[in-house]
């Protein structure tokens, strides 16, 4: 037997040498226990001594030794070098020493004991040879060899040598267990170690420590567990941890095994908590891990930093995965989140080259995700997502050997987990790349999953449902072809495929197969889809049929959409059974699919009740519904059966519209689960729906808050939902339709814009998308906008366009498609009345008669088509002035009205009223026709807008005077009283400024002036009064005087208070939020804060105003206030001329008058010329010429060309015209001359200086004129007289003078502020020039300031009068900004500035008085002076210096602000008298007391 790697040497030549060799080869064992290649003589050695085995043999008693001495030798280079003929000639050399019997007749060995320990230690080194064998080749009767060789050994050993043997054998026990499982082996094995632990229980000596006790106690304590692992004996496991305890117990504190050990206690814990399910096994195991993570992280334990973080990671792990457990049992959110940190804290110290590094992102990325499912918070769903995803993407994770199945089959799983958690965040927050990337994620997880894989299938629906929900998402067929492609591979995949049968996967893919191709059936209409479809559903019933109630639910469902194909009846009924049965089938524990059974059953009801008309259907539907919500309230699912019932109340309101019960119900409902559905589909169907529901209520309500709340739902859900959404168009349509309501209701082009914008949008989606279906649907909305925008701008374009597209929806509707083709026809007319062709009229009528053919018995619809016929017959007669048009015309208008009989007066029936009085206006039969007014105005003023009142309101008024009939007055004065009521629902002060241009032009002229043609001189008065300066009007009520109810009830006084300082800022600021309040949420989202702004404006108006109302209600209910904020009666409105007479001039087309209101005696008339009204509006025109070719020549020396209609001419036509014959009866009233009187005109007169009007000379010298004859003031209304009187500081009072001016622009504004200083001490005048005048600063020092002169620019803004303002340093202090200021102690104002005292010549609303004198009478100044165009720069210093010399002629102390208009007269009059042109000194007035 010789050893391949052997050399020869020299024979040996006596047993002596080969001692000496044998000696060699022990002292090499004894002194190294690893093979040195390098070592040559210990090779040579080796060899001599094999070689020289053959001088002993057969029987020479060193036999033994030395073959014990080459085995060891041999076992030695085997573990170096790896060589099997090593280990197996060492096993042979053991063997063979055993062999050879004891002997002593050579009297070598005379010591039995010494014998036993030699056969004992071959023995047992026979057993490690057998064991390393193994290990190498896996010859497993080596294994059974070692065993016995051990047991031997073991029998022979003494009891003071057995401990190594007996660890030797239970090693190898264990290995055999390990591999063979048979537990007769383990049991041994613990038997022994038992005797291991026992033979170790000696006290140590003294400075040693019982860790080696610790240490096979902790061994027997791994045996155990092994044993509990695999026969699952509680009693293994509790010894375990009474071992594992007792080992910990006894081992040092700074034991680098310490650590181990308690991870060996703490898994033995956690293995009896599974067994047992005792919280404190849980309790116990988490804290020792804990205990080891703190016995690593002190630093005190001899381990090397590598080591230690190695290990802080595992148990940092460990610790997350206990903790995550104990969240899954008893719920603690904060065990969810310790695990979440234990986590990363693993991942702090696991190296990022670590193989296991995808294993702890995918726990952390696990642990995130049920985070997310505890708390609901998408924070923890994105981390779950990015750590799965970084898992993923790690070395480990993502590049797999091709050959690894394992890893592949790792990847593909961690792939499809990452595809469900991109899912789930899509269904939460609707973001579409999250579909995108899970679709590709699924994909990728089959490419590494194997073909035999029994996730297949699980993973190919995966699949197939995310490619469905994309499909659901872009509306794209491809996505849903391949969802179902999916579906059939997973299917093929099953029974006799790749996969071994499986009954559930079977029973799913079939099912799912049936659902999509239902799905593809709702989409393309192709039979064969659904046919399919209910063969799947068949399919899976026989594959397992415990799920019948599953599959028969299903088949309903696909029966039900067969029926809305065919129509047949039978279907529907068949999918009733189906829905009955499987009702019966359901297990009452499987509560989910009961529901959902029973929301079909109501479906279906539903359905059936369309043609059965049983009311018993139609209450069985709503109450399973009422029923699903009760019962599914705090579920996922309550959302779902929520909007079903809602659905269901539609329905019914739609079979019966003028009941709103059912639309209440639901919007309830809606209302109450919004508060508790986070952002999701949920949220955004849910929110969808109550947009629905609030704008079909407001069709039939017509209250403005329905109209907002839609269109604040419809924002919102447009801004939750991305653009490549499936019903994107849908919710844009939706929008536009309700902008378009709210624009018929404010007349803003932003609304009407918006509306056209967005249904554009809509339209050019369903074009060039899938969604082609659905553009019938948003062709006429496209239409009705357009004829709005055409209503409004008169573009005939538009109302063309209107007119084609809604052609084409025609083209593209069924035949019973009544509603546009009413709609065609009413844009043909409205092409009628602009063009006149008389085919229109025609066509329109065909169509019109087509549609109420049509429209079956009974449906609301056919009213609005008579309606429409009623506009075109009207129409037509007016047009052709044939009798017979006429009588049809009368027709077809009694028709329309008697249609509504029985049923519910609304606006349509106010508009039909209203068309029978046209009709009857044209036949000519004006009694009838004002009955019929009359009544459409009242029936208006009950169930219809203000807007729409208020403008039938004047229809009749205007109609009446036209006539000359008696009810003209009656009509006129109910239009301005519905006026108001129009500006209360108007939230801004610029809308309300918008719809008096308007609607308001000469409604307060023509009414006063028919009061006068019936000698209604107070009347006249009050209608003036009514229906001028409506918006100052409206803010004084806002700071009417409470003093006197503040006495009375004070409670009342400071509610009243607080709601009109909201509505004030409301109405006036450019802030939609209310004062000292919280803004308004609707949602954080860019897009719904698109228009927010006014939908904010509109809420908050509407609700303030309705305190308002209700709040003034109650003032009149106390005593002494019945009156509080009516419209003032005349007796009040006559006190404007406690302190001299006021004149009213009214200038209306019909006639002009002026009216001299006096304190005690009735007014007086004083008739004025005729045509006046286009005098006025010629002066006015050639005012504005003759003040810009003036203005030209003060500043820039330009010739004044010689004109026909100077300043002087307009004087000389305005004093014969009006003031003449007004002065010659203030004369013959005997109204003392020099006395004064107040100025009150209407329209554009009040831009004309009556107070200078006269003859003059070439010279400007007055020949006679009112100058010499009174000292004149204007005021904007008698209340506003009134109020500044009652305000007025009593007494004498010492003024402080705020001076403001902008000498870097106006070089004379130095010149006057000097004048100012000569006249006002330095405690009296404060002045703010050029830089020094900010806009924020002025209006401050306004507040203590009571006189306030401002020497800078005024601008007027003809298109937007309340941005009108004073030019100061960088900013412009305009009429909005001095509205918005209180200045309860203000007195005089001098404004030396353009234009301060009127308006924009071109203005619409005139007698809105719009200026900045009227802003600075309104924020608190009783006096004014101000300016009607330019002054001159030249004119300030020479102005200011007389008139405040005339304020302060007897001293500062005794200062009336009362003298002010005679200060002003005298000061142009020595102006006058001093040669200065009469366009330079006219200009100037005094507005006030």
């Amino acid at each position: 037997m010789t050893h391949a790697g052997d050399v020869h040497s020299d024979t040996l030549h006596s047993i002596l040498d080969l001692v000496v060799l044998f000696q060699d080869l022990t002292s090499f064992l004894g002194t190294t226990q690893e093979w040195d290649v390098r070592d040559d003589s210990t090779m040579a050695a080796l060899i001599k001594c094999r070689e020289g085995l053959t001088l002993l043999r057969p029987d020479h008693p060193l036999l033994p030794g030395a073959l014990f001495i080459i085995a060891r030798v041999l076992i030695s280079r085997f573990k170096a070098l790896d060589h099997t003929a090593d280990i197996d000639d060492a096993i042979t050399y053991l063997d063979e020493s055993l062999t050879i019997p004891p002997s002593w007749k050579d009297g070598s060995i005379r010591d039995e004991e010494k014998i036993i320990t030699i056969i004992t230690g071959s023995l047992s080194l026979l057993g490690d040879a057998l064991v390393l064998r193994f290990k190498h080749s896996n010859g497993f009767e080596d294994v059974d060899a070692a065993i016995e060789n051990y047991r031997i050994a073991l029998m022979l050993a003494s009891p003071d040598d057995r401990q190594p043997y007996l660890e030797e054998l239970v090693k190898i026990l264990r290995l055999r267990f390990q591999e063979h499982g048979r537990k007769e082996d383990i049991d041994e094995a613990i038997r022994w170690y038992r005797e291991v632990v026992s033979l170790s229980q000696t006290e140590p000596d003294e400075g040693d420590t019982h860790e080696s006790q610790a240490q096979y106690l902790n061994g027997l304590g791994d045996l155990l567990a092994l044993r509990y692992r695999n026969f699952s004996q509680i009693a293994d496991l509790e010894e375990a941890n009474e071992s594992y305890g007792t080992a910990i117990a006894l081992l040092p504190d700074i034991s680098e095994r310490r650590p181990h050990y308690l991870r060996d206690l703490a898994l033995s814990l956690y293995r009896t908590f599974k067994a047992k399910g005792q919280i404190e096994d849980l309790n116990g195991a988490i804290d020792r891990v804990h205990e080891a993570i703190e016995c690593l992280s002190n630093g005190n334990l001899p381990l090397d930093k590598d080591e230690t973080h190695e290990y802080l990671a595992q148990h940092s792990k460990r610790l997350g995965y206990f903790l995550a457990l104990r969240h899954k049992k008893f719920g603690l959110i904060a065990d969810l989140e310790e695990a979440a940190e234990s986590y990363r804290t693993a991942l702090t110290f696991l190296p990022h080259n670590s193989g296991g590094r995808s294993e702890y992102l995918r726990d952390l990325a696990v642990c995130l995700f049920d985070t997310f499912e505890a708390k609901g918070q998408i924070e923890d769903l994105n981390g779950a997502i990015d750590h799965l995803r970084e898992a993923i993407a790690c070395p480990s994770g993502g590049n797999v050997p091709p050959d690894d199945e394992e890893a592949h089959g790792y990847l593909a799983k961690n792939l499809d987990q990452l595809g469900d958690l991109l899912v789930l965040r899509y269904r939460k927050v609707r973001q579409f790349v999250d579909l995108e990337e899970a679709t590709n994620s699924y994909g990728k997880a089959l490419v590494f999953l194997p073909d035999n894989s029994v996730s297949r299938p699980l993973y190919l629906r995966d699949l197939a449902v995310s490619l469905r929900e994309t499909f659901e998402a872009n509306g794209r067929v491809e996505d849903l072809n391949g969802a179902i492609e999916c579906a059939r591979e997973a299917i093929a995949c099953l029974p006799g495929g790749n996969i071994p049968p499986d009954e559930d996967e079977t029973y799913r893919s079939l099912r799912l197969l049936g659902s999509l191709l239902a799905k593809r059936f709702q989409w393309a209409r192709e039979m064969s889809d659904l046919d399919e479809a209910i063969q799947c559903q068949y399919s899976a019933m026989e594959v397992d049929p415990t799920k019948r109630h599953s599959a028969l639910d299903s088949l309903s469902t696909y029966l039900h959409f067969r029926y809305d194909v065919t129509g047949d009846r039978s279907d529907v009924e068949r999918a009733l059974d189906f829905s009955r049965e499987a009702l019966d089938l359901c297990p009452v524990e499987d509560s989910p699919v009961r529901l959902q059974i029973k929301s079909h059953m109501a479906d279906y009801l539903d359905t059936q009740f369309v043609w059965s008309e049983r009311a018993e259907d139609s209450r069985e539907a709503l109450n399973i519904r009422r029923e699903l919500v009760a019962f599914s309230e705090g579920t996922a699912d309550h959302p779902q059966h929520v909007g079903s019932l809602v659905h269901s109340l539609d329905s019914q309101y739609y079979r019966d519209p003028g009941q709103l019960s059912s639309l209440d119900e639901g919007m309830k409902q809606l209302r109450e689960v919004l508060r508790t559905v986070g952002h999701g589909p949920d949220h955004t169907d849910l929110l969808h729906q109550l947009g629905v529901s609030s704008y079909n209520r407001y069709q039939r309500s017509d209250a403005p808050e329905d109209l907002e709340e839609a269109i604040t739902c419809f924002r919102e859900v447009l801004a939750l939902t991305p653009r490549g959404h499936i019903q994107y168009a849908d919710y844009l349509s939706n929008l536009a339709t309700s902008l378009q309501c709210r624009y018929k209701l404010f007349w803003r082009t932003e609304d009407l814009d918006g509306a056209i914008k967005a249904i554009r949008e809509a339209v050019a989606i369903s074009r060039s998308g899938p969604l082609s279906l659905h553009l019938v649907d948003y062709l006429p909305t496209l239409a009705l906008c357009l004829s709005s925008r055409y209503y409004s701008l008169r573009q005939l374009d538009d109302l063309e366009e209107a007119i084609t597209v809604f052609r084409e929806a025609v083209s593209l509707s069924s035949p019973d498609s009544w509603g546009t083709l009413r709609n065609l026809a009413v844009c043909i007319d409205l092409r009628y009345g602009r063009l006149r062709q008389p085919d229109d009229a025609e066509e329109a009528i065909a169509l019109l008669r087509k549609s109420l053919t049509l429209i079956p018995s009974g449906h609301p619809a056919k009213l609005r088509s008579l309606g429409a016929l009623a506009t075109v017959a009207l129409l037509r007669c007016e047009f052709s002035g044939r009798i017979e048009d006429q009588y049809d015309a009368l027709e077809v208008c009694r028709e329309n009205v008697a249609a509504y009989d029985g049923v519910p007066s609304d606006s349509l029936h106010c508009m039909a009223i209203r068309y029978l009085a046209q009709a009857y206006w044209i036949k000519g039969d004006y009694e009838e026709a004002f009955t019929q007014f009359e009544e459409a105005v009242n029936l208006c003023c009950a169930t219809g807008t203000p807007v729409m009142c208020f403008k039938f309101a004047m229809e009749w008024a205007l109609k009446a005077r036209t006539a000359g009939h008696s009810s003209s007055l009656r009509g006129h004065m109910k239009a301005l009283e519905l006026l108001d009521r129009c500006l209360t629902s108007t939230p801004t002060i610029d809308l309300q400024h918008q719809f008096l241009t308007e609607n308001n032009s000469f409604l307060a002229t023509h009414a006063a002036s028919c009061a006068i043609w019936k000698s209604e001189l107070e009347i006249a008065v009050q209608a003036l009064e009514q229906g001028r300066a409506l918006l100052w009007s409206r803010m004084r009520d806002y700071r009417h005087s409470i003093e006197a109810l503040h006495e009375v009830n004070p409670s009342l006084a400071d509610d009243f208070k607080i709601v009109c300082q909201q509505l004030e800022h409301l109405t006036v600021s450019s802030d939609a939020n209310l004062l000292g309040m919280s803004p308004i949420f609707i949602s954080s989202t860019p897009h719904a804060a698109v228009g927010l702004d006014f939908d904010v404006k509109m809420t908050n108006n509407r609700e303030l105003s309705e305190d308002y109302e209700r709040i003034i209600s109650e003032i009149r209910q106390l005593d002494g206030f019945s009156s509080f904020l009516q419209a003032t009666p005349f007796p009040t409105l006559q006190t404007a001329a406690s302190e001299g007479p006021v004149i009213l001039v009214n200038v209306d087309e019909h006639r002009s008058d002026g009216i001299i209101l006096r304190a005690t005696e009735p007014p007086l008339l004083v008739r004025l010329p005729g045509n006046l009204s286009s005098t006025v509006n010629k002066l006015s025109t050639q005012l504005v010429v003759a003040d810009r070719m003036n203005r030209d020549g003060d500043r820039f020396g330009v010739d004044r060309r010689s004109v026909r209609f100077d300043v002087k001419h307009i004087l000389q036509v305005l004093w014969k015209e009006v003031c003449q014959p007004i002065a010659l009866a203030l004369q013959e009233m005997g109204h003392t001359k020099g006395s004064r009187v107040w100025w009150c005109p209407s329209g554009r007169l009040a831009a004309l200086p009556l107070h200078a009007s006269g003859i003059y000379n070439d010279k400007g010298i007055l020949i006679e004129g009112f100058p010499d004859l009174y000292v004149s003031s204007y005021t904007p209304t008698l209340s506003s007289l009134i109020a500044s009187r009652e305000t007025a500081v009593k007494g004498r009072s010492v003024p402080r003078l705020l001076a403001v001016g902008q000498s870097n622009s106006l070089p004379k504004v130095e010149e006057e502020f000097c004048k100012l200083k000569n006249l006002f001490s330095g405690d009296v005048l404060k002045i703010r020039d050029g830089e020094g005048a900010k806009a924020d600063a002025v209006l401050d020092d306004l507040q203590d300031h009571p006189w306030a002169h401002f020497a800078c620019h005024g601008m007027l803004d003809a298109n937007s009068p309340f941005k009108s303002g004073f030019i100061l340093h960088k900013k412009k202090l305009s009429l909005r900004d001095i509205m918005q200021a209180k200045l309860p102690n203000a007195e005089l104002a001098f404004l030396a500035a353009c234009h301060s005292a009127a308006s924009e010549s071109t203005s619409k609303t005139p007698d809105e008085v719009l200026t900045l004198a009227a802003a600075m009478q309104f924020c608190g100044f009783r006096s004014i002076v101000g300016t009607l165009w330019t002054m001159s720069d030249n004119d300030g210093p020479v102005l200011a210096e007389k008139f405040y010399k005339h304020m302060l002629r007897n001293s500062l102390d005794n200062t009336d602000v009362r003298d002010s208009a005679e200060a002003v007269h005298l000061a142009t009059k020595s102006m006058r008298e001093a040669g200065v042109p009469l366009h330079r000194w006219t200009t100037f007035v005094h507005v006030g007391i």
